[in-house]
């Protein structure tokens, strides 16, 4: 390389790679003028079926080719090799390597699943563990939870067995890792009710005391995460915790909450000079079912939260005056 302008390196690799840029175009462009001329005609053959392989490999995200290639599928079913369907998911598994958040790649795979002959529950089995690889690349993928319990469902139906209790295992292990995992906060959110209805929380109380120490100290670990914050302003109103709870048992449950908030309030002043608006936002909230709800008799404070917010938050200070306007 010495003697080599940079420069003149620097243009040279430019060039390239328009050259290549412009084949690449080219051919997407005879590809898709082919798959959606033949796809307005209805004409379904082996070779098309291959042109879409090639087309979504450049353009996962082409909806209109994935509607055409399932399509073929069905078309040309009784002329496909007994190997297709696992060549098929193995072509999404690869789409979904490279473009885990394209939900056509998702879609379709859910839909070869369906399609697959006897749909055993091995098959679904497989299906679990390659989601759980994905979201070990990425756990807050949302694609990925929303796809996983589709998967979990069915194994459910075939099994004949409630994965509930596994599941809360699973977003337990997964905010573990990464408490700004915010899809499985909502998990989390959505399982409890249905397991508190179910009777699958042998202890309640017991459960809610370690559930409640779980998010202060979540909420000590990362005050800045807007994760846990959500998922305190759900606990706190849930129904599935409320109702199980006498009266002081729940003004003890909010003071435990609200006294970690000031804390954390109080540590961030110190530190930094400002408060935390998460903080301030829980503050409101809680203030609000202790006055209005359990009518206790509490200095208020959320008129000045909301000022605060007001002056830390001017983007949304419109939602903080209509707040403050309420009772």
């Amino acid at each position: 390389m010495h003697g080599i302008k940079r420069r003149e390196l620097t243009q040279e690799l430019l060039r390239k790679k328009r050259a290549r840029d412009a084949e690449k175009i080219t051919t997407y462009r005879t590809l898709t003028e082919r798959v959606l001329t033949s796809k307005a005609r209805g004409y379904y053959t082996p070779d098309e079926l291959e042109i879409t392989t090639r087309l979504l490999e450049l353009n996962p995200e082409f909806n209109a080719v994935w509607n055409y290639r399932r399509d073929a599928i069905l078309t040309l079913k009784e002329q496909l090799r007994s190997d297709f369907w696992v060549n098929e998911l193995k072509f999404t598994t690869r789409q979904l390597q490279a473009y885990p958040k394209v939900y056509w790649i998702w879609n379709h795979r859910l839909w070869c699943l369906n399609e697959y002959p006897g749909s055993p529950i091995e098959r679904w089995q497989l299906e679990l563990a390659l989601v759980n690889k994905l979201l070990s690349m990425d756990a807050r993928n949302f694609h990925s939870w929303h796809y996983r319990k589709i998967v979990v469902k069915r194994l459910e139906q075939m099994s004949r067995k409630n994965l509930n209790q596994q599941e809360l295992d699973y977003t337990t292990e997964k905010i573990n890792a990464n408490i700004s995992n915010f899809s499985a906060w909502h998990q989390r959110a959505s399982l409890l009710p249905k397991m508190f209805a179910m009777g699958q929380i042998p202890d309640e109380k017991s459960f809610i005391n370690r559930e409640l120490q779980y998010i202060i100290n979540a909420m000590f670990t990362d005050a800045e995460d807007q994760s846990v914050w959500y998922y305190i302003k759900w606990f706190v109103r849930s129904d599935c915790i409320v109702s199980k709870l006498n009266t002081e048992e729940y003004k003890n449950l909010l003071q435990q909450i609200k006294n970690g908030i000031l804390l954390i309030n109080e540590d961030e002043k110190d530190f930094s000079g400002k408060e935390n608006m998460w903080c301030l936002k829980l503050l409101c909230v809680l203030e609000t079912i202790q006055i209005a709800q359990l009518k206790l008799d509490i200095v208020p404070k959320r008129s000045e939260y909301l000022d605060k917010l007001i002056k830390f938050d001017p983007l949304r200070q419109n939602r903080y005056r209509y707040l403050a306007q309420r009772p």
